[in-house]
């Protein structure tokens, strides 16, 4: 595991193909991203899925810039792939 300056780290994982992301509910994964918690509160319905839903402070996040685009597909990325999840 390699720290980077900026935060987080890189993972080196020889023979590993891929990795995924396991038993994180809809609802809760949005909490992994903290550009995504920090406007959700701000969205119409507690229960935002932050990809369809009217009024949605993610969405709009997004759509101003402050989400980054590869962040935000993603987020979608992720939901679309819930055999992956669960």
């Amino acid at each position: 595991m390699h720290p980077l300056e900026m935060g987080g780290y890189i993972i080196d994982t020889p023979g590993i193909r891929e990795l995924g992301v396991v038993d994180i509910p809809d609802e809760e994964l949005a909490h992994y991203f903290p550009e995504m918690k920090k406007v959700m509160s701000r969205c119409k319905f507690h229960n935002c899925k932050h990809v369809n839903e009217p009024n949605c402070a993610v969405k709009e996040a997004y759509e101003k810039g402050i989400i980054a685009i590869p962040r935000y597909e993603s987020y979608l990325s992720i939901m679309a792939n819930e055999d992956n999840r669960r």
